[in-house]
Protein backbone atom coordinates (compact mmCIF):
# COMPACT_ATOMS: atom_id res chain seq x y z
CA UNK A 1 0.00 0.00 0.00
CA UNK A 2 1.54 3.27 -0.86
CA UNK A 3 0.91 6.80 1.20
CA UNK A 4 1.47 10.22 0.53
CA UNK A 5 2.19 12.77 2.66
CA UNK A 6 2.58 17.02 1.44
CA UNK A 7 2.83 19.93 3.98
CA UNK A 8 0.28 22.11 4.37
CA UNK A 9 1.72 24.71 1.82
CA UNK A 10 0.50 22.64 -0.69
CA UNK A 11 -2.66 22.99 -0.25
CA UNK A 12 -4.29 20.02 -1.12
CA UNK A 13 -8.16 20.01 -1.54
CA UNK A 14 -10.01 19.41 1.49
CA UNK A 15 -11.65 16.00 -0.10
CA UNK A 16 -8.10 14.67 -1.06
CA UNK A 17 -6.56 15.48 2.77
CA UNK A 18 -9.69 13.25 3.96
CA UNK A 19 -8.14 9.85 2.24
CA UNK A 20 -6.79 7.26 4.15
CA UNK A 21 -3.73 7.15 3.03
CA UNK A 22 -3.14 10.78 2.95
CA UNK A 23 -1.61 13.06 5.79
CA UNK A 24 -0.61 16.43 5.70
CA UNK A 25 2.22 18.31 7.93
CA UNK A 26 1.40 21.62 9.30
CA UNK A 27 3.67 24.68 9.22
CA UNK A 28 4.23 26.43 11.85
CA UNK A 29 2.57 30.73 12.43
CA UNK A 30 4.44 32.58 14.78
CA UNK A 31 2.61 35.77 15.99
CA UNK A 32 4.37 38.04 18.94
CA UNK A 33 6.35 34.63 19.80
CA UNK A 34 3.48 32.45 20.02
CA UNK A 35 3.33 29.11 17.61
CA UNK A 36 0.19 28.40 15.47
CA UNK A 37 -0.14 25.35 13.43
CA UNK A 38 -1.25 26.36 9.56
CA UNK A 39 -4.61 25.81 9.22
CA UNK A 40 -5.88 24.24 12.24
CA UNK A 41 -5.34 26.83 15.32
CA UNK A 42 -6.26 29.97 13.67
CA UNK A 43 -8.73 31.46 10.96
CA UNK A 44 -7.78 33.33 8.04
CA UNK A 45 -9.55 36.24 9.40
CA UNK A 46 -7.57 36.88 12.73
CA UNK A 47 -4.42 36.45 11.18
CA UNK A 48 -5.41 39.27 8.40
CA UNK A 49 -6.74 41.09 11.30
CA UNK A 50 -2.91 40.36 13.01
CA UNK A 51 -1.30 41.69 9.83
CA UNK A 52 -3.29 44.73 9.68
CA UNK A 53 -0.15 46.02 11.45
CA UNK A 54 2.30 43.69 12.06
CA UNK A 55 4.28 41.00 10.31
CA UNK A 56 3.91 37.55 11.17
CA UNK A 57 6.73 34.87 11.03
CA UNK A 58 6.44 31.27 9.79
CA UNK A 59 8.58 28.60 10.89
CA UNK A 60 9.38 24.93 9.82
CA UNK A 61 7.07 21.75 11.09
CA UNK A 62 7.38 20.45 14.70
CA UNK A 63 9.60 17.27 13.81
CA UNK A 64 6.73 15.36 16.19
CA UNK A 65 4.27 16.16 13.80
CA UNK A 66 6.34 15.30 10.65
CA UNK A 67 7.39 11.58 12.88
CA UNK A 68 3.77 11.72 13.28
CA UNK A 69 2.51 11.72 9.82
CA UNK A 70 4.82 8.98 8.48
CA UNK A 71 4.44 6.73 11.78
CA UNK A 72 0.09 6.42 11.22
CA UNK A 73 1.01 5.06 7.95
CA UNK A 74 3.22 2.79 8.74
CA UNK A 75 1.18 1.68 11.74
CA UNK A 76 -2.05 1.18 8.98
CA UNK A 77 0.27 -1.36 6.97
CA UNK A 78 1.57 1.43 4.75
CA UNK A 79 4.80 0.25 3.51
CA UNK A 80 6.06 2.43 0.34
CA UNK A 81 5.77 6.50 1.00
CA UNK A 82 5.69 9.34 -1.53
CA UNK A 83 6.84 12.94 0.25
CA UNK A 84 5.50 15.58 -1.72
CA UNK A 85 7.06 19.02 -0.60
CA UNK A 86 6.33 22.74 -1.71
CA UNK A 87 9.96 24.39 -3.19
CA UNK A 88 12.88 23.90 -1.20
CA UNK A 89 13.77 27.86 -2.44
CA UNK A 90 11.05 28.79 -0.53
CA UNK A 91 11.33 26.86 2.76
CA UNK A 92 13.77 24.42 4.62
CA UNK A 93 10.56 21.82 5.26
CA UNK A 94 12.03 19.93 2.48
CA UNK A 95 15.78 19.65 3.78
CA UNK A 96 14.21 18.81 7.57
CA UNK A 97 11.87 16.21 5.96
CA UNK A 98 14.40 14.38 4.05
CA UNK A 99 16.90 14.28 7.61
CA UNK A 100 13.91 12.69 9.04
CA UNK A 101 13.18 10.25 6.73
CA UNK A 102 16.96 8.83 6.49
CA UNK A 103 16.55 7.68 10.17
CA UNK A 104 13.04 6.73 9.92
CA UNK A 105 14.30 4.21 7.01
CA UNK A 106 16.82 3.16 8.63
CA UNK A 107 14.40 2.28 11.92
CA UNK A 108 12.41 0.90 9.37
CA UNK A 109 14.25 -1.45 6.57
CA UNK A 110 11.03 -2.32 5.43
CA UNK A 111 9.92 0.77 4.45
CA UNK A 112 10.16 2.50 0.74
CA UNK A 113 9.82 6.49 0.21
CA UNK A 114 10.36 8.81 -2.03
CA UNK A 115 10.96 12.50 -1.48
CA UNK A 116 9.63 15.00 -3.82
CA UNK A 117 10.59 18.88 -4.24
CA UNK A 118 7.67 19.75 -6.44
CA UNK A 119 9.78 22.70 -7.29
CA UNK A 120 6.40 24.63 -7.12
CA UNK A 121 3.97 26.73 -4.25
CA UNK A 122 0.82 26.06 -3.13
CA UNK A 123 -1.66 24.56 -5.64
CA UNK A 124 1.13 24.39 -8.10
CA UNK A 125 2.42 21.90 -5.75
CA UNK A 126 -0.94 20.22 -4.89
CA UNK A 127 -1.84 19.44 -7.93
CA UNK A 128 1.69 17.31 -8.63
CA UNK A 129 0.00 15.79 -4.97
CA UNK A 130 -3.19 14.92 -6.82
CA UNK A 131 -1.61 13.23 -9.62
CA UNK A 132 0.18 11.02 -7.14
CA UNK A 133 -2.61 10.16 -5.28
CA UNK A 134 -4.95 9.51 -8.78
CA UNK A 135 -2.06 7.13 -9.84
CA UNK A 136 -2.15 5.38 -6.67
CA UNK A 137 -6.22 4.78 -6.75
CA UNK A 138 -5.96 3.49 -10.11
CA UNK A 139 -3.51 0.43 -9.34
CA UNK A 140 0.07 1.92 -10.12
CA UNK A 141 2.93 0.33 -8.86
CA UNK A 142 5.12 2.63 -6.46
CA UNK A 143 8.38 2.46 -8.96
CA UNK A 144 5.84 3.47 -11.57
CA UNK A 145 4.08 6.44 -9.53
CA UNK A 146 7.43 7.77 -8.71
CA UNK A 147 8.93 8.01 -12.15
CA UNK A 148 5.85 9.84 -13.43
CA UNK A 149 5.80 12.77 -10.77
CA UNK A 150 9.36 13.47 -11.12
CA UNK A 151 8.66 13.67 -14.58
CA UNK A 152 5.86 15.89 -13.74
CA UNK A 153 7.53 18.56 -11.37
CA UNK A 154 7.68 20.84 -14.82
CA UNK A 155 4.23 19.72 -15.92
CA UNK A 156 2.77 22.00 -12.96
CA UNK A 157 2.56 25.89 -13.10
CA UNK A 158 0.95 28.48 -10.87
CA UNK A 159 0.89 32.10 -11.52
CA UNK A 160 -0.05 34.63 -8.92
CA UNK A 161 -0.29 38.76 -8.07
CA UNK A 162 -1.02 40.12 -5.04
CA UNK A 163 -1.82 44.12 -4.49
CA UNK A 164 1.60 44.88 -2.32
CA UNK A 165 4.94 42.95 -2.00
CA UNK A 166 5.72 43.96 1.86
CA UNK A 167 4.80 40.42 2.71
CA UNK A 168 7.22 38.92 0.48
CA UNK A 169 10.21 41.20 1.30
CA UNK A 170 9.60 41.14 4.86
CA UNK A 171 9.34 37.40 5.21
CA UNK A 172 12.39 37.02 2.89
CA UNK A 173 10.44 34.97 -0.03
CA UNK A 174 10.97 37.90 -2.74
CA UNK A 175 13.25 35.38 -4.77
CA UNK A 176 13.49 37.34 -8.31
CA UNK A 177 10.83 39.46 -7.75
CA UNK A 178 11.78 43.06 -7.80
CA UNK A 179 10.92 44.75 -4.48
CA UNK A 180 9.91 47.81 -5.61
CA UNK A 181 7.91 48.14 -8.18
CA UNK A 182 6.76 52.02 -8.27
CA UNK A 183 2.83 52.63 -6.24
CA UNK A 184 2.66 55.92 -8.06
CA UNK A 185 2.20 54.12 -11.44
CA UNK A 186 0.55 51.31 -9.22
CA UNK A 187 2.45 48.32 -11.18
CA UNK A 188 1.75 45.13 -10.18
CA UNK A 189 3.95 42.18 -10.75
CA UNK A 190 2.70 38.63 -11.97
CA UNK A 191 4.64 36.14 -10.37
CA UNK A 192 5.49 32.82 -10.91
CA UNK A 193 7.74 29.68 -9.55
CA UNK A 194 10.96 29.03 -12.16
CA UNK A 195 12.85 26.16 -12.38
CA UNK A 196 15.20 27.17 -9.83
CA UNK A 197 12.09 27.05 -7.51
CA UNK A 198 12.13 30.83 -6.25
CA UNK A 199 9.45 33.47 -7.18
CA UNK A 200 9.97 35.35 -10.50
CA UNK A 201 8.41 38.15 -12.28
CA UNK A 202 6.77 37.36 -15.34
CA UNK A 203 5.26 40.98 -15.99
CA UNK A 204 4.29 43.92 -14.42
CA UNK A 205 1.04 45.16 -15.20
CA UNK A 206 -0.85 48.69 -14.77
CA UNK A 207 -2.75 47.85 -11.58
CA UNK A 208 -4.40 44.42 -10.03
CA UNK A 209 -7.16 43.67 -12.82
CA UNK A 210 -4.73 43.32 -15.52
CA UNK A 211 -2.76 41.40 -13.33
CA UNK A 212 -5.04 39.26 -12.83
CA UNK A 213 -5.72 39.30 -16.63
CA UNK A 214 -2.48 38.58 -17.41
CA UNK A 215 -1.87 35.67 -14.89
CA UNK A 216 -4.72 34.28 -16.69
CA UNK A 217 -3.54 34.34 -19.85
CA UNK A 218 -0.04 33.29 -19.19
CA UNK A 219 -1.92 29.96 -17.86
CA UNK A 220 -3.66 29.60 -20.59
CA UNK A 221 -0.23 30.07 -22.69
CA UNK A 222 1.14 26.96 -20.41
CA UNK A 223 -1.95 24.72 -21.66
CA UNK A 224 -2.35 25.94 -25.27
CA UNK A 225 -1.86 23.10 -27.51
CA UNK A 226 -1.58 20.20 -24.48
CA UNK A 227 -3.68 17.78 -22.70
CA UNK A 228 -5.14 19.61 -19.69
CA UNK A 229 -5.16 17.35 -16.27
CA UNK A 230 -6.21 19.71 -14.16
CA UNK A 231 -6.53 23.40 -13.19
CA UNK A 232 -7.39 25.95 -10.39
CA UNK A 233 -7.79 29.03 -8.83
CA UNK A 234 -6.98 30.18 -5.24
CA UNK A 235 -7.56 33.15 -3.36
CA UNK A 236 -6.06 34.12 0.42
CA UNK A 237 -9.09 35.57 1.46
CA UNK A 238 -13.01 36.04 0.84
CA UNK A 239 -13.07 39.84 0.73
CA UNK A 240 -15.54 41.69 -1.92
CA UNK A 241 -12.72 43.31 -3.78
CA UNK A 242 -10.42 39.59 -3.66
CA UNK A 243 -14.10 37.87 -4.99
CA UNK A 244 -14.79 39.94 -7.47
CA UNK A 245 -11.07 39.08 -9.32
CA UNK A 246 -12.13 35.42 -8.48
CA UNK A 247 -14.97 35.83 -10.24
CA UNK A 248 -13.37 37.31 -13.08
CA UNK A 249 -10.89 34.47 -13.30
CA UNK A 250 -13.42 31.80 -13.29
CA UNK A 251 -15.06 33.54 -16.11
CA UNK A 252 -12.01 33.80 -18.68
CA UNK A 253 -10.75 29.99 -17.87
CA UNK A 254 -14.07 28.87 -18.45
CA UNK A 255 -14.85 31.34 -21.68
CA UNK A 256 -11.49 29.25 -22.99
CA UNK A 257 -13.75 26.24 -22.50
CA UNK A 258 -12.62 24.46 -19.40
CA UNK A 259 -15.49 24.09 -17.54
CA UNK A 260 -13.92 22.14 -13.99
CA UNK A 261 -11.80 24.18 -11.78
CA UNK A 262 -10.61 23.34 -8.70
CA UNK A 263 -11.05 26.79 -6.52
CA UNK A 264 -9.85 27.19 -2.86
CA UNK A 265 -8.29 29.63 -0.10
CA UNK A 266 -4.06 29.25 0.22
CA UNK A 267 -2.97 28.42 3.62
CA UNK A 268 -2.51 30.38 6.12
CA UNK A 269 1.32 30.08 6.15
CA UNK A 270 1.78 31.38 2.49
CA UNK A 271 -1.13 34.56 3.65
CA UNK A 272 1.95 35.52 5.87
CA UNK A 273 3.98 36.10 2.47
CA UNK A 274 1.54 37.34 0.54
CA UNK A 275 -1.23 39.41 2.59
CA UNK A 276 -4.43 39.89 1.40
CA UNK A 277 -5.77 39.88 -2.05
CA UNK A 278 -4.29 36.92 -3.47
CA UNK A 279 -5.02 35.68 -6.88
CA UNK A 280 -3.73 32.35 -7.92
CA UNK A 281 -3.94 30.39 -10.77
CA UNK A 282 -2.50 26.74 -11.40
CA UNK A 283 -2.34 23.99 -14.16
CA UNK A 284 -0.85 20.44 -14.71
CA UNK A 285 -0.25 19.13 -17.82
CA UNK A 286 -0.36 15.17 -19.24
Amino acid sequence: MIGVIVDSGCDLPEQMKARDNVRVVPLKIILDGKEYRDNIDISTPDLLHYMEDKFPKTSLPRQSEISEAFDSLYEKGFKEMLYIGISSGLSGTLGQVKTFVRDFSEKHSDVKVEVVDSMNISIGSGLLAMKGIDMIKSGLAFEKVVSEIHASVKKSKVFFCIPVLKFLKAGGRIGKVTATIGDILDLKPVITVGEDGVYHSVSKERGMKRAVRASVKNLLNFIEGKRLLNIAAYTSDKSEKTMEFFRMVIEEIKAAGIDDVITGQISQSLVCHTGPGLIGVAAIIE
